[in-house]
């Protein structure tokens, strides 16, 4: 099989999707990649099966033809073959550097231009005769919408509350997040819906009405103090008192370690440590954030040793990835919301002896990014987004791993300092 063709019809798929990095989905997205795709193709594809072919999951064999002719129907091709023919020299060599040509446009793409060039035109003569368009049909100064977590902690359902006066509405749903896959549709005629959220964080969820954003609400899922958690297909395993173990540094138990290194999956599951308690307020701007850490996962499932330093601002975050100095091609970086790819970007200074306590300092100021690692500047970069408000923390590890301490600081002084004393 063609690895260059995969990587340009998975690339092709994220461009369509226009979700964020590939590098950040979550279980849940590959479970909406999934029903994207039936919705597209009548065929399913499982999550463990897309995981595969996205690299989340260690698997030696290659996707089947018929995995791969679902997948190219995806974008618009009647198989694979159809794709693989259309690209030329890509299609020819696995190594070759020459830039692919322009594809052909497929049959079922051909027809899907057809028919959106003729509704085009039914809709203009449509409007020209006189339609009100459902923005102009819904009064926005009536419509109300909240919304209410029921509880502190995870995971954590929460209650929209919506209203659309006296506007008619002939179909609404509500987005809880940035992944507008997330969503769901509620009646027009109630007053009350409810949602779950399964991981902390900060969102912005949607009141959505005959295609047309009318309110938006931000909603912080937070924690009680620090919350550790173990990525599973469907929902996250939550780490219990006797797992998580706060004593001078975080970290888990020797007996939780051993499970981890025993039990037999394909690829190390991911173990992340989130913070998103109360805090001052901190501007994205404007801020120093220093922590020390290490991965301690010490498998040949978990060989790159990755580490993930997030700093979540209520508008964006910043990404700072770890890992042995032989897989930074495999790590992204995000500054402010924009993705830089190990793939595309040297991100060697980023490669560490991972099981070695590391210290790492991020100072932003005067629209730039500075990373530190044990004192020594690695890089520079302009940042000229705010992420908005520091609003909290993930430490993620391939496997496992502990930190020991974590510092936010701006002009001002220390504003949170976690050393894990209690």
């Amino acid at each position: 099989m063609n690895r260059e063709l995969l990587k340009y019809c998975l690339r092709r798929i994220e461009e369509q999707l226009g979700w964020t990095s590939s590098d950040l989905w979550l279980n849940q997205d590959f479970q909406l990649l999934s029903d994207k795709i039936f919705e597209e193709t009548n065929v399913k594809l499982s999550i463990t099966t897309l995981k595969r072919v996205w690299g989340k999951v260690s698997y030696t064999s290659e996707p089947s033809i018929s995995t791969l002719n679902t997948l190219a129907k995806f974008i618009g091709y009647d198989n694979w073959s159809e794709l693989k023919n259309s690209q030329g020299p890509i299609a020819k060599t696995e190594n070759s550097n020459t830039k692919p040509e322009k594809p052909i446009l497929s049959k079922t793409l051909v027809r899907g231009l057809l028919i959106l060039g003729a509704s085009i035109v039914i809709f203009s003569v449509f409007s020209i005769t006189g339609s009100t368009s459902s923005k102009g049909k819904i009064n926005v100064e009536q419509v109300s919408f909240g919304v209410h977590p029921v509880t502190l902690g995870l995971p954590n359902s929460v209650v929209f509350k919506y209203d659309f006066g006296s506007s008619e509405v002939e179909k609404c749903a509500i987005q809880q997040s940035w992944n507008e896959k997330l969503t769901f549709e509620i009646d027009p005629n109630g007053k009350e819906a409810t949602g779950i959220y399964y991981y902390p964080g900060y969102f912005r969820a949607k009141l959505i009405a005959d295609g047309e954003i009318l309110k938006e609400q931000d909603l912080h899922i937070r924690t009680n103090g620090w919350v550790g958690t173990i990525s599973e297909d469907e929902v996250p395993r939550y780490l219990y008192y006797n797992e998580l173990e706060i004593n001078g540094k975080i970290g888990i138990s020797s007996e939780l370690l051993k499970e981890l290194h025993t039990k037999e999956v394909d690829r190390a599951k991911t173990l992340t440590y989130h913070y998103f308690d109360d805090m001052s307020p901190v501007k994205g701007d404007n801020f120093t954030f220093e922590v020390r850490f290490r991965n301690t996962y010490k498998k040949s499932n978990g060989i790159c040793q990755q580490v993930s330093l997030l700093v979540h601002g209520k508008d964006a975050i910043y990404l700072t990835p770890f890992s042995i100095p032989g897989c930074t091609s495999d790590i992204n970086l995000i500054l402010a919301g924009e993705t830089f790819s190990g793939k595309k970007n040297d991100l060697s200074m980023f490669g560490i002896e991972a099981s070695e306590w590391q210290n790492f300092r991020l100072e932003v100021a005067n629209q730039q990014a500075q990373y530190f690692l044990n004192d020594q500047l690695i890089m520079t970069k302009n940042s000229a987004l705010n992420i908005g408000d520091i609003v909290g923390f993930k430490l993620r590890f391939e496997g496992a791993g502990e930190v020991d301490y974590l510092q936010l600081s701006n002009e001002s002084g220390i504003v949170f300092e976690e050393n894990f004393d209690h």
